[in-house]
């Protein structure tokens, strides 16, 4: 059988496999996300992420997003600190530009292990989110339980951000399956709770579309600084607590810059079937 190898990252705990498909074309299909993905007979992740050549000098490397159950997710800002830290080591390079479905993200190293992505512009227009029809997306009208009028955004993926006074009250296994598959969510949706520590601090959970809950995500803490400055709770630079780490956020022109760290936790192989 032929070897899939693989690099295991992550970062503040969201974790990640890692494929470089520049030199050898590795298919990803429903059957191989399952297997690598799974904690007991796999590597275990809450993502799959591919390196594929670049088709453009503009850019380094293109990335694909995949969910445990095989479909493409649009962005992932821990995700792409992970594989701008391989590339940056690789190239010799401080600066490392990646094109995904979300377009082309900017990452830049800094000190410290500290890795800068810029995730682009932010919208909260219903229909680019998108919402299933028109309406207020900063008092999206959901209530189940302490989650009521979330905010709704977009960064390069759906997202909704309520704000409560505990999180630790927040059933989010309860919760978090209602949220993701609402019907006001065509394409479903990644929730975020937060909890407001001070006008440049707040602490965050997060439940992830098509994967449950993660210990961090890092354009959901873009959604949440965004949601929360929005709304006059915080500035435009924040701290997000996770339960790992945590995140800085800088909202500037409507575009969400993220630093954090990314950390390698080894390298590895699984055989792939014949039939996958």
């Amino acid at each position: 059988m032929d070897k899939i190898e693989f690099i295991k990252m992550h970062g503040l705990g969201n974790d990640f496999v890692i494929i470089d498909r520049r030199r050898n074309i590795i298919e990803i299909n429903r059957k191989i996300t399952n297997k690598l993905s799974d904690r007991r007979s796999g590597p275990g992740c809450d993502q799959i992420i591919t390196i594929d050549k670049p088709d453009s000098n503009n850019y380094d490397a293109n990335i694909k997003i995949f969910n445990p159950e095989g479909d493409e997710a649009e962005a992932c800002g821990n995700g792409t600190r992970c594989v701008a830290k391989i590339l940056s080591e690789e190239l010799n390079k401080s600066k490392i530009n990646l094109k995904s479905k979300a377009g082309i993200l900017e990452a830049n190293i800094l000190t410290n292990n500290l890795i800068s992505v810029n995730l682009g512009k932010i919208s909260n227009e219903w229909n680019k989110i998108p919402l299933s029809k028109k309406m207020d997306t900063l008092n999206v009208p959901i209530n189940l339980g302490l989650l009521d009028k979330g905010v709704a955004v977009n960064i390069g993926n759906p997202h909704i951000v309520f704000i409560l006074q505990d999180i630790d009250k927040c059933d989010l296994k309860k919760y978090g399956p209602k949220i993701e598959n609402h019907n006001f969510f065509p394409e479903k949706i990644n929730l975020e709770i937060i909890q407001i520590i001070d006008e440049n601090k707040i602490k965050m959970k997060v439940w992830e579309r098509g994967v449950g809950i993660t210990p961090a995500c890092g354009s959901g803490a873009c959604a949440a600084a965004y949601a929360s400055s929005i709304k006059k709770y915080t500035n435009k630079d924040v701290e997000v607590i996770l339960d790992r780490g945590s995140l800085s956020i800088e909202i500037k022109n409507d575009e969400a810059i993220m630093t954090g760290p990314a950390e390698i936790s080894y390298k590895g192989f699984i055989e792939k079937e014949k039939n996958a």
